[in-house]
């Protein structure tokens, strides 16, 4: 109620402070003059704004530049705009647009630009992604001053929180300094690249363009969000619902919307579906494509139906969102919850036994590239794209079995390292729950002896599962060793830059002696003409020296006769106490 009666008195304030003239208006409501000018599909009346909007909010108040005046130039000074990001070192391109935006059925494209060729529209290829207009055309990061401007003028509490949230500040992944951060170690994302250059730079053995440098930083930056990432939800016209429309809003994020909302595989589709691979739609957003996705997307349960935000929790800020979903699961399976606190498996988390058929990145390196067209010492050769067919379980910091995808990474041309070998933690457990994540990894070591790109940082990335939650995996997927060994064969194909399509496997091992990669091998592989093979397949020189010390084994069963008789059904398994009841 609260929210309503600020927007009314927003209203009053707006209506009595409007404009003599509003040459906004005497443009965009004149269909014939938009059309004159080349630009008839940008017609559009206040009123259809308001209807699909639910705001009423003027064109500058949300677009900004100066209504006050007819001239067309001085009047689309400074006006924010939405951003058409080029393939070609991802600059923002904010001219004016002849054609509004096209939509499609494509989940991961639903939203794109396009372009006339020989009196012909078609789909702009040139074009990576989108961004919205409260993002800075020179970093792509969020425009704090648009969006005080637009949105906190309106909305100045919603706009306090939420600058000051993890993803208005970018929180988890800038705390990434460099490749030897002691914190928080090297990441598959790679650094946070703004503010590392000196430290980065000094690390490394061959020269880090400063452009390029910027450009990584970049890359980062689409995926990281503004107010109009959640809010802002444009739709195509429709003939019966007046609401939809290149204005539409809405107060509750769409499902949809956190990842990317259909302008590429962005915000949350690329560390779920793609890094983690266990993501929560699957489908398109899938690597390889056509993974199934999270159970609850078909019950049509949406991220805040899980995870706490202001909506849930009054005591969060706006744009707070609680990355652990652990306690919301009893919301709709309380005795599930319950009986499984006092089953065999009560150590357990509940995605331990629910995720299986894990896809996305099976490795990943960086090296010497190209990206965006512009030569850098860092790429991320990334498409090594498979599936494990289970994920691997290991302790949390708690003592709890958790369940990660384990795939061995490597960084080039890095001069020192003072890590030890071993598995670590990202984020403390001692630490608030809106201040960490689950995610662990793992030390290898600084190795050499390679025909170029010399030294290569290894590191196994073991982030937590979380979603693509499904069916129970089988007792023998876990308790068939008698060792307790987790063995997981996995598959992949490449098809990054740098060679020709070529595939290969690995098997990962999680024993009493440690964690492993073994088998590590490949089809020929044929590089590109000038192109290392070290920068992309270093796997290749150093083989199966992905590996950590500790005891990575499940615990053993030792009465086998019980097992086999419990294991034969689900039902019998809960009736033994082994399993929740449903």
């Amino acid at each position: 109620m609260e929210f309503y009666f600020r927007l009314l008195i927003v209203s009053v304030i707006l209506s009595t402070n409007s404009y003599a003239t509003d040459s906004c208006r005497d443009c965009h409501e004149n269909r014939q003059k938009m059309a004159a000018l080349g630009y008839g599909a940008f017609a559009v009346t206040q009123n259809e704004v308001e209807t699909q909007s639910r705001m009423p909010a003027g064109c500058s108040d949300c677009h900004l530049g100066n209504p006050e005046t007819n001239d067309k130039v001085a009047a689309h000074q400074g006006m924010a705009r939405l951003l058409v990001v080029r393939k070609k070192e991802l600059t923002a391109d904010t001219s004016p647009r002849k054609f509004p935006l096209e939509f499609s059925a494509d989940q991961t494209n639903r939203v794109f630009v396009v372009t006339e060729e020989g009196g012909k529209k078609s789909k702009d290829s040139s074009v990576v992604a989108l961004s919205w207009h409260d993002k800075r055309s020179d970093s792509l990061t969020q425009d704090f001053e648009v969006m005080k401007k637009s949105c906190g003028a309106c909305h100045e509490k919603e706009f306090a929180e939420f600058a000051k949230s993890t993803m208005g500040t970018n929180g988890k992944q800038s705390q990434y300094q460099g490749w030897t951060n002691p914190q928080r170690g090297p990441h598959n994302c790679g650094p946070w690249f703004e503010g590392a250059y000196d430290q980065m730079q000094a690390n490394t053995t061959v020269p880090i363009d400063r452009k390029s440098h910027a450009i990584n930083q970049k890359a980062c930056n689409t995926c990281h969000v503004g107010c109009l990432d959640c809010h802002y939800n444009p739709m195509p016209k429709s003939a019966t619902d007046p609401s939809m429309g290149s204005h539409t809003f809405v107060k509750t994020p769409p499902v949809l919307s956190c990842y990317g909302n259909g302008r590429a595989s962005i915000c949350h589709a690329g560390p779920e579906d793609r890094r983690r691979g266990a993501g929560y739609f699957g489908g398109s957003f899938s690597f390889p494509e056509g993974n199934e996705p999270d159970v609850h997307l078909k019950a049509k349960v949406g991220c805040l139906d899980c995870h706490d935000s202001s909506k849930s929790d009054k005591t969060l800020g706006h744009g707070m969102i609680k990355r652990q979903a652990d306690s919301s699961c009893k919301r709709c399976h309380s005795e599930a919850v319950k009986s499984h606190a006092g089953s065999l498996h009560k150590n357990l988390s509940c995605e331990a036994c629910h995720i299986q058929s894990v896809a996305g990145y099976q490795g990943t390196y960086w090296g010497p590239g190209t990206l965006a067209g512009a030569a850098t010492a860092y790429f991320k050769y990334k498409a090594y794209y498979g599936i494990m067919p289970e994920p691997i379980l290991i302790k949390d910091q708690k003592g709890r079995w958790i369940p990660v995808k384990p795939f061995p990474m490597a960084v080039m041309n890095q001069k020192n390292s003072a890590y030890t070998p071993g598995l670590y933690w990202r984020f403390q457990t001692t630490l608030p729950d809106l201040q960490r994540t689950d995610d662990a990894w793992a030390y290898v070591g600084l190795f050499g002896g390679l025909p170029e790109n010399n030294k290569a940082l290894l590191w196994i990335q073991m982030d937590k599962m979380s979603h693509k939650l499904g069916k129970s995996r089988s007792c023998d997927s876990c308790h068939a060793d008698l060792q307790g060994t987790q063995r997981q064969p996995v598959t992949w194909d490449y098809s990054d830059p740098g060679a020709l399509p070529f595939d290969g496997s690995h098997t990962v091992v999680a024993d009493r002696k440690g964690l492993s990669f073994r088998d590590m091998r490949s089809e020929k592989i044929e590089p590109d003409k000038g192109v290392a093979i070290s920068a992309f397949a270093v796997w290749v020189y150093l083989k199966d020296v992905w590996q950590v010390s500790g005891d990575f084994s499940l615990p053993v069963i030792r009465d086998r006769k019980t097992y086999d008789s419990i294991k034969i059904s689900t039902e019998a398994a809960r009736t033994a106490g082994a399993l929740h009841r449903k």
